[in-house]
């Protein structure tokens, strides 16, 4: 099942986390260490809890994403997510404005990335929180932010909304420790989900031990790359492998992802797991191959 713009998700979600600038220096030759390399540069709307907002807005959902931006620079960054359809609740923060630099290789692989966040480490549950309980929809949380202000959150909605998450980074993903057995929905990577479980297995292994702690039918998508993915539910677990695409961009393909799982789990009930995970991976995939909405 494939996904693209012409997508529908008329849904309601509140999206709750990272608000920055991503930029992308991708080099045009093969990269020689120590000296000047050539490279193509870019920038766009970024952080997890941004790119998911901009993708369900991009389907014709209603997003609103609460984060955090410097005063200075807070309506030039509300300006862009409203070009990009999503209702910006942004509370000013004092610091330096974060970001993030990706240098990639020709092919698009991410060779490393830089991330400049301290900003997000200073935002605290009641900051955020008039943004949050005066929305509506489901709430999807990124790991940006800190973990008590991640569980104070989630112990202020769990009871009256639906919870989902994205796994952010690794070094970040255990801030959802907490947060686990409210959760309805989880979406990480093979090494984020090893971060969070404190051992390495079988990727549908790990969806399933993962998916046993969260809140009753709650799922996990654990995904590997190109590799085999898995989704599960209690202790019923698929597995797929995503399509095989010629990479044009990796960067935000994950949110992409996460965003197509957590929109099917509201609009589409009867859909099969198999049928939700195909169709996640098929969201990832075809951004990942350059032809999905840019988010």
């Amino acid at each position: 099942m494939g996904c693209s713009a012409a997508m529908v998700c008329g849904r309601t979600f509140t999206v709750c986390g990272g608000c920055h600038i991503d930029r992308q220096l991708r080099l045009t030759e093969r990269p020689v260490p120590g000296r000047t390399n050539p490279a193509q540069a870019g920038e766009r709307l970024g952080g997890v809890a941004t790119n998911i907002a901009c993708q369900l807005a991009s389907w014709g959902a209603a997003a609103r994403l609460v984060s955090v931006h410097p005063a200075d620079s807070l309506p030039a960054m509300a300006a862009r997510l409203v070009t990009a359809g999503v209702d910006p609740w942004l509370a000013p923060l004092d610091g330096d404005p974060p970001g993030y630099t990706a240098l990639q290789a020709p092919d698009g692989e991410l060779l490393f990335g830089a991330a400049a966040m301290a900003l997000y480490d200073k935002v605290t549950a009641p900051l955020i929180h008039p943004g949050i309980v005066a929305a509506s929809g489901p709430i999807i949380l990124d790991a940006n932010f800190p973990a008590d202000t991640i569980s104070t959150i989630v112990g202020d909605v769990a009871a009256t909304r639906s919870l989902f998450a994205a796994g952010t980074s690794v070094a970040k993903v255990e801030r959802f420790t907490v947060a686990l057995p409210w959760l309805d929905a989880l979406v990480l990577n093979r090494g984020e989900a090893v971060a969070l479980l404190g051992r390495e297995m079988a990727v549908a292994a790990m969806a399933t031990a993962l998916a046993e702690d969260m809140r009753g039918g709650g799922m996990v998508l654990v995904s590997d790359g190109a590799d085999m993915a898995a989704l599960a539910s209690g202790d019923k677990v698929v597995t797929a492998n995503p399509p095989r695409v010629r990479l044009v961009n990796a960067n935000g393909a994950g949110d992409v992802m996460a965003a197509r799982l957590f929109c099917d789990l509201t609009g589409q009930p009867d859909m099969t797991p198999a049928a939700r995970l195909d169709a996640a991976l098929a969201a990832g995939a075809n951004h990942a191959a350059g032809t999905n909405a840019e988010v």
